[in-house]
């Protein structure tokens, strides 16, 4: 039995989605690793194909066990992920509210 680690875990998914531009966010609890992919590969592609490809990766390049390590996984684009994070000009947070009256 190989652990699972998450360098595997991302060649896996790196070489089975063919990412050449990919960030992930990685989180281990209770024996599970869930975490983000993001990559502007995610751009055009509807939610569930995101997730069939993703699960498709994983169960291409892993043994059922590790498999069974696998958490939840949400694949976004680099502006998905930089809105739902805050981090761009336009998001809901950082414009200014007008006030009644």
């Amino acid at each position: 039995m190989k652990a699972l680690t998450k360098n595997k875990l991302e060649r896996v998914m790196t070489s089975g989605l063919h990412l050449d531009d990919v960030r992930y966010e990685w989180v281990e609890s209770y024996g599970r690793i869930s975490g983000h992919v993001i990559s502007p590969a995610f751009r055009g592609v509807e939610y569930r194909e995101r997730q069939r490809r993703m699960w498709d990766a994983l169960e291409a390049g892993l043994e059922a066990e590790s498999l069974g390590r696998m958490g939840i996984l949400l694949a976004f684009t680099p502006e998905e992920w930089d809105f739902s994070t805050g981090d761009v000009e336009d998001a809901p947070s950082k414009r200014k509210r007008k006030t009644a009256g």
